[in-house]
């Protein structure tokens, strides 16, 4: 049998942290280059210049279809359910309390950065800050999928396939959400950020230890007993 890798427990511990940072300095360069007008916000209107992309076609409505995977009210569903069974499963009221309460706030934090910089999206041929009633910035599709999709990865205790596939499909939201020609690039970078970010506050706040164990007891290899002599 394949022997233990003395070390793997501290590469595990460090995956995380490296998420979060990566997802930390995404939402500063996005925040930060978009209120200085800078290169970013620059190729933001580079990328619709030539108009929106058309909504007719294979090309449009695979995109439609994967932008479902930020749909709030489908992904939060989700997760509620995973939290909910997880929950159930092990008589843990406080569990229950804390997976809603991060759920509320998930939305609230999207959706405050969304007044507070009010910014116009690519359908109104313009791109503006702070103009009221606008919402483009974040992504909340992106933002939505990514918190709740590696939310759900980690309540579960999914394994690293399962794990790479639910990261892959929160990318795959970002980059729809431009495709599709429904937000800036920018707002789709700072939408994947923050989500992020916040899968990997939950991970901390909500998610049990005993869930963290069991998908790193699934993860270890299995050693065979020694033999008597």
């Amino acid at each position: 049998m394949r022997a233990h890798r003395p070390g793997g427990g501290r590469a595990d511990r460090r995956r995380p942290r490296a998420l979060a940072a990566a997802a930390a300095l995404a939402t500063a360069a996005a925040v930060l280059d978009v209120l200085a007008d800078g290169p970013l916000r620059h190729l933001d209107q580079w990328v619709f210049s030539g108009g929106l992309p058309p909504r007719t076609g294979a090309w449009h409505w695979t995109w439609r279809t994967i932008v479902n995977g930020g749909q709030y009210w489908i992904v939060g569903g989700l997760a509620g359910i995973t939290a909910a069974t997880a929950a159930w499963r092990r008589r843990s009221l406080p569990l229950l309390i804390r997976a809603g309460v991060w759920l509320a706030c998930t939305e609230l934090v999207v959706r405050s950065a969304q007044v507070l910089f009010a910014r116009t999206a690519p359908l109104y041929g313009e791109d503006e800050l702070f103009a009221a009633g606008h919402l483009s910035f974040p992504s909340g599709h992106s933002a939505n999928a990514a918190a709740c999709l590696l939310f759900i990865a980690a309540m579960t205790g999914a394994s690293r396939g399962w794990t790479i596939a639910a990261h892959t499909l929160a990318a795959l939201v970002a980059v729809a959400v431009v495709a599709l020609g429904y937000h800036w690039p920018t707002d789709a970078l700072a939408g994947w950020g923050i989500g992020t970010l916040l899968a990997c506050a939950a991970r901390v706040l909500v998610v049990p230890d005993a869930t963290a164990r069991e998908g790193r007891r699934r993860a270890a290899p299995v050693t065979a007993a020694p033999k008597d002599a």
